[in-house]
């Protein structure tokens, strides 16, 4: 029974660190595709789409998350600040990001209906900002 543990605490943190490299990667490739240049007698055009750059970001934090802890792991070392950090993280971009995207496309008066998705995102987002905070309290009275 405690090998079995010990294999499944060492395969989490190894599937933490292919959740990040898959994403990493779908969301490398997403850029690429949304990526555009654009060039005329006004000047240059660089765009591509931010919504990737935000996957970018949270799916390279659970790599360097994974590979921590797969460290930590190997040296018998705590990750509770590292996880608390990581997905706190990762919880402000879910959440910030959608608001503010669905905020300035109202500003936009662009239809409701077009940009009603970023309002739920967000409030999963806060929800989950809402979860590890109050988990990290929960973790600092014990």
């Amino acid at each position: 029974m405690n090998n079995l543990k010990r294999n499944s605490t060492l395969l989490k943190h190894i599937m933490l660190i292919l959740i990040g490299i898959i994403f990493t990667i779908i969301s490398i490739i997403k850029i690429k595709e949304s990526y555009s240049y654009y060039s005329d007698d006004w000047g240059t055009d660089i765009s591509f789409d931010t919504d990737y750059i935000v996957l970018l970001v949270c799916s390279i934090i659970i790599l360097i998350y994974g590979i921590y802890s797969l460290a930590a792991y190997k040296k018998n070392l705590k990750v509770k600040n590292a996880y608390y950090m990581a997905f706190g993280t990762i919880s402000c971009l879910i959440a910030f990001y959608p608001l503010g995207i669905f905020f300035k496309s109202l500003a936009k008066e662009i239809p409701f209906n077009e940009c009603a998705d970023y309002l739920y995102i967000g409030i999963i987002g806060i929800v989950m900002l809402l979860y590890v905070g109050f988990s990290y309290l929960s973790n600092k009275n014990e």
